[in-house]
């Protein structure tokens, strides 16, 4: 295996991806997610994470499925999961698919003013 690199998509708006909650490196798409739940999203593709062949696969007993963890590639933090086999495909987890959590992602503008408060007219007026 080589060094791996980090892919930059400059001509994407920073709104339209999705970061690694740690270190902040784009790894997918909104527009690549193919359904949620409660505590993850379901992506086709995924980017800048590493999904290792050396390890063993694990087994999910609910539905028979076989995954691989999936890390990121900058900061090492675990993602989630690729899914490598399925006994039942269904419409939304079939082989190939990433399931990524919610607790260790979120959008580029977190911590960047998204919450700050807009300011307000000085008389409290409307407009005119």
């Amino acid at each position: 295996m080589g060094r791996p690199f980090i892919l930059y998509y400059d001509e994407i708006a920073d709104d339209d991806c999705i970061n690694c909650r740690i270190c902040r490196t784009r790894v997918g798409f909104i527009g690549d997610l193919h359904a949620t739940s409660i505590l993850s999203w379901v992506f086709h593709n995924v980017f800048n994470v590493e999904v290792p062949e050396d390890k063993r696969y694990h087994q999910v007993e609910e539905d028979g499925r076989t995954v691989a963890d999936t890390y990121c590639i900058k900061c090492g933090n675990l993602l989630g999961w690729k899914v490598i086999a399925i006994v039942k495909p269904s419409m939304f987890i079939r082989e190939g698919v990433f399931i990524i959590r919610l607790s260790q992602i979120g959008p580029n503008n977190q911590d960047e003013g998204a919450n700050e408060q807009v300011p307000n007219d000085e008389q409290g007026g409307t407009n005119e």
